[in-house]
């Protein structure tokens, strides 16, 4: 159960102020009670520590945005916040808050906060302090970001611990989660918080997979920017896409409003939140048998189309042995001791609509070459089948046939499946790749 309080109640109790009838009805007026709300919702605020994190929305064009908020009996609040707004850094700033009455209890941030008020402020930031995002300043039109100051107060938990505002302007659910007292060190959580997001969804990674409930397929991106677009795969990717903003929680991502995405057959459906699952993979709250991650091993590579460079430090067991008698037959042969591979990737060829293994080696002081071998990849499982194949041209050709080192780099990788692994199954930029006793890792460029 939960203990409510509607727009339309308190409304309501408001104008029985000027009724003769409310104090035999009630015992105490509907002014009375409505600063008593106050008081109430006051003391919930700023109980067991007064540190909340604030789940705030804007508009519908941006994504959610975390705030920590310490409320402080003498009327003052800290508030902590890292976002683009303000540089990608973490920064503090008190200001005041107050609850005042307003067709019920409303809390007011009622001093300006730079951290906060930016939201709700018209103005185009200009100068050294303007955001920029790529380097470029980030331009506010005039209109800022339409976002509210005052919420009122629409929701308390029965265990006091999470609170529904309504914004008055924009009218968007902003929801307050209380931070256990022994949290003191806001940085800390905040920090612990953008290491999750960045964990979580990867911008070199932007196309991903969602398997509903039924069983379809639907191709989602934008997830890096907290607007999410989907639409399905088997559909009309122009008129079939659907839009939401959401914000990352602590248990997986919740939209600001359901998002209604649309089947291939035109069915209508929604989104409403998900919830962690595995390796930063998500399923729906409400649905066990659904998921939200860049798919399998194949469907990362093919969606995707990035480069992915090998990190030559990773290598491992007898894919380390393989590598090392590598380098050392280039050695021999050219008599250079610094001879070596400077650079292997994985790489896109848009031509060939094929991936290509991309060798880059050094042969003397001044001289280098590269190979190219056209490489496939399939799922297998939960595995992966690695395919080198057909040498991109010539000169690769005849390295090939020159380094028997790699020829045996080439059998060991082509000879069985490979596991892979990743930290996050929504953006694996980092994937390390294994087989027998060796493995290496690859990193998305």
């Amino acid at each position: 159960m939960k203990k409510s309080i509607y727009l339309a109640a308190v409304a309501a109790l408001a104008l029985t102020a000027c009724s003769n009838d409310s104090d035999s009805i009630f015992d105490q007026s509907a002014a009375d009670r409505l600063e008593q709300f106050k008081k109430d919702y006051a003391k919930v605020l700023t109980a067991d520590g007064g540190l909340w994190t604030m789940e705030y929305f804007s508009n519908e064009e941006e994504p959610g945005y975390l705030f920590i908020m310490k409320f402080d009996e003498n009327g003052s609040v800290k508030i902590g916040a890292n976002h683009k707004w303000i540089g990608n850094t973490y920064k503090e700033e008190t200001s005041l808050w107050k609850m005042i009455a307003d067709n019920g209890p409303v809390l007011s941030f009622n001093s300006y906060n730079n951290l906060f008020h930016i939201f709700a402020d018209p103005a185009n930031i200009t100068g050294s302090e303007a955001p920029k995002e790529d380097d470029e300043d980030i331009n506010e039109t005039g209109y800022g970001h339409n976002g509210d100051y005052e919420f009122q107060v629409m929701e308390v938990s029965e265990d006091s611990n999470t609170v529904r505002l309504l914004g008055k302007k924009r009218l968007i659910n902003i929801y307050l989660h209380r931070l256990d007292a022994s949290t003191t060190d806001m940085k800390t959580y905040m920090d612990e918080y953008k290491q999750m997001e960045s964990s979580l969804f990867a911008k070199v990674i932007p196309n991903l997979k969602f398997v509903d409930a039924d069983g379809e397929t639907y191709m989602v991106n934008g997830c890096n920017t907290g607007v999410m677009s989907i639409y399905p795969e088997a559909g009309d990717a122009v008129d079939q896409t659907r839009s939401g903003n959401f914000i990352i929680t602590n248990s997986g991502i919740r939209f600001m409003e359901p998002l209604e995405y649309v089947s291939a057959s035109g069915e209508e459906k929604q989104l409403k939140e998900f919830k962690f699952v595995g390796n930063y993979g998500l399923a729906l709250v409400d649905s066990e048998n659904t998921l939200l991650s860049a798919g399998s091993f194949e469907d990362i590579m093919m969606r995707n189309k990035r480069n992915w460079k090998i990190d030559l430090k990773s290598f491992n067991g007898s894919l380390k042995t393989a590598m090392d008698a590598f380098k050392q037959q280039l050695v021999t042969l050219y008599k250079y001791n610094s001879a070596g591979v400077q650079d292997m990737s994985f790489d896109y060829e848009i031509s060939k609509e094929s991936y290509v293994l991309r060798i880059y080696v050094r042969i003397s002081n001044k001289g280098y070459e590269t190979y190219k071998y056209l490489v496939s990849f399939s799922d297998v499982g939960d595995n992966v089948k690695i395919r080198i194949g057909d040498s991109y041209d010539n000169n690769s050709q005849l390295a090939l046939n020159a380094y028997s080192e790699l020829q045996n780099i080439f059998a060991i990788l082509n000879s069985s499946e490979l596991g892979y692994s990743t930290p996050s199954d929504c953006g694996p930029k980092s994937i390390t790749l294994s087989i027998g006793d060796g493995s290496f890792t690859i990193n998305a460029l």
